[in-house]
């Protein structure tokens, strides 16, 4: 990958659904951190019913802004799919795309770290909460449980040396990186529509790529003015069958999974 920062663009994708009190200030706050680089900001507005559109359309005075538009909610599943299915064609192997929540509550300045490790011959970073380092501040304690139960589980199932955070939806992707995973995969490339989509996509990256590591971020949900779109049982249950489909054989003894 090219060493000068200036010769790629960076995509940074977010999946909103009504965050019309957080979406401006998210915009704000990446225009803050790479003013001086080439960039743009493609936005799924994934079927909000609030004021997102308008405060999303009177941030646009740069036209740094792409937004794709669905009818109803389908899912940050989904979502995520759209915009990587719009990149497709947009970047070059050596851009990175960069996936974040739309609430604030990811540091977009720890997005350079991210990007240095990408030019280190990473093809996947992850903003990971349990890497020495990383803090969450006033998470909720049942998300903070949950996630926490999930990474264990999740490790040892899906086991890979470099990763911690299996369901983070922080992340740098290399472009070539997309367009192996779109090419091999095609239009299944995802297929869940909520929260697990990360796991989903992590796990069929793993069967062609190991240049995957982590750094710590701080999660702060003090920035966040919204409410939480996690529906935790439905989400329980949505990694219960990811796994069951997934890794267990029908009729057979589910083995331990890892690269």
């Amino acid at each position: 990958m090219t060493s000068n920062f200036n010769d790629i663009t960076i995509y940074f994708l977010l999946c909103a659904f009504n965050e019309e009190k957080n979406i401006a200030q998210q915009i704000d706050t990446i225009r803050r951190n790479f003013n001086n680089k080439k960039y743009k900001i493609v936005i799924v507005d994934d079927g909000s019913t609030d004021n997102t559109r308008k405060e999303i359309d009177k941030s646009n005075s740069y036209k740094d802004i792409i937004l794709i538009e669905h009818p109803k909610n389908l899912g940050l599943g989904v979502a995520i799919k759209t915009g990587l299915l719009y990149l497709l064609n947009k970047i070059n192997n050596d851009d990175v795309v960069i996936t974040m929540d739309a609430d604030n509550t990811h540091p977009v300045s720890q997005a350079f770290d991210m990007i240095r490790k990408i030019y280190e011959g990473y093809e996947m970073v992850i903003g990971s909460r349990y890497q020495p380092g990383a803090k969450q501040i006033k998470v909720p304690f049942v998300r903070k449980l949950l996630s926490f139960s999930a990474r264990y589980i999740l490790r040892y199932i899906f086991y890979h040396k470099n990763i911690k955070d299996y369901t983070s939806g922080y992340r740098a992707y290399k472009g070539s990186l997309i367009k192996k995973l779109i090419n091999k995969y095609g239009e299944n490339f995802i297929t869940e529509k909520n929260f697990v989509v990360q796991l989903e996509i992590l796990t069929k990256i793993l069967t062609f790529t190991n240049k995957i590591c982590e750094i710590p971020i701080v999660l702060e949900y003090a920035k966040k003015y919204s409410k939480s779109k996690l529906k935790i049982v439905k989400n329980v249950f949505s990694y219960l069958r990811f796994i069951f489909y997934y890794i267990c054989k029908k009729g057979e003894k589910c083995e331990r999974y890892s690269l």
